[in-house]
């Protein structure tokens, strides 16, 4: 097996306190002093107060500035916004969602690392149910970071899959459209089921994530970047989606004008364990453009700065597979 094959198993496998917590760390002060002697509680009270109030703020300032948050907040703001006014046009019957997919991605061997790309297109049906059709294309593209060619860097060839509502490697006695589905194989039950409350899907991002990733908040933006470029949200879940990544106390605006695969838009990211993690999106239309990893320290000879991973997604409707 190639080190492009590996690479490609691996890739494609088959809060802070607030201004009420704040109040209710006062109230509890309070109600307990309320039991001893006046002056010495009120100001035992008054100290725990302030106490509580610079933890926040140390809190606060370990992650960034108050106007770098209001900046992101207004950012996905205006992008939630454009979604919810603009939701997607139905698809008539007969015609498919065309969902195109380019990513690059990292193969790493014994004497060369390289970033390789690939396309994948994925036709949906206008009912869900019926099947689906993907193709896996590999555009030849090759970038060395480490070494040079070799033996095992081979094109792989074109592969083609079909499946009932996108299940394109079935499990015995599972219905292809009863499967339950998840943020990187976001099936319609799972769609369906997601709350549109935004406080309460990034509480279900921190459940979900927990316990995965090397840092928590670069977890939930990865998991949201998954269910994004599968291009399979409908407006009003991408709309909240953008929402509940505002409350993301380390996420910042990376660059305001960024180009990704030819669309321009303004990235937002992560730093932790070694990279940056982004996203891309067009704050004026709502549109997710793609998401895109940089290294911020060395690794394995291959210098900070680097992008190791990208991914752009585009889609539309159109008439037939092929």
């Amino acid at each position: 097996m190639s080190d492009l094959d590996e690479a490609l198993r691996e890739l494609y496998p088959p809060a802070e306190p607030d201004a009420l917590s704040l109040r209710r760390a006062r109230a509890r002060v309070l109600h307990k002093s309320r039991s001893r002697t006046p002056r010495r509680v009120l100001a035992a009270a008054a100290v725990a107060v302030l106490i509580a109030i610079a933890g926040a703020a140390v809190v606060q300032r370990r992650h960034h500035p108050p106007g770098a948050m209001v900046e992101v907040a207004h950012t996905l703001s205006l992008a939630a916004d454009a979604q919810s006014q603009n939701p997607d046009a139905p698809v008539p019957a007969g015609r498919y969602r065309y969902i195109v997919t380019h990513s690059l991605s990292m193969a790493y061997g014994p004497a060369s690392s390289y970033r390789f790309g690939m396309r994948f297109e994925t036709w949906v049906p206008a009912d869900p149910d019926g099947e689906w059709v993907q193709r896996r294309t590999d555009t030849g593209e090759r970038t060395y970071l480490v070494g040079g060619p070799g033996p095992d860097d081979v094109r792989a060839e074109p592969e083609t899959w079909r499946g009932r509502c996108g299940d394109f490697f079935p499990q015995p006695g599972v219905d292809s459209c009863d499967r339950p589905g998840n943020w990187q194989e976001p099936t319609a039950s799972f769609v369906d089921d997601l709350t549109r409350d935004p406080r309460r899907l990034f509480d279900q991002l921190r459940r979900e994530t927990d316990g995965h990733g090397r840092d928590p908040d670069q977890e939930v933006l990865v998991y949201a970047a998954d269910a994004l470029r599968s291009g399979l949200l409908p407006a009003d879940l991408r709309a909240a989606l953008y929402r509940a990544l505002a409350l993301l106390p380390a996420l910042t605006i990376t660059e305001r004008t960024t180009t990704l695969d030819g669309h321009t838009g303004t990235a937002l990211g992560i730093v932790a364990a070694g990279e940056r993690r982004e996203i891309v999106i067009d704050p004026v239309t709502g549109a997710f453009i793609g998401e895109r990893t940089r290294l911020t320290a060395d690794r394995d000879g291959i210098p900070a700065g680097t992008v190791v991973g990208s991914s752009s997604v585009t889609y539309r409707v159109v008439r037939t597979v092929g």
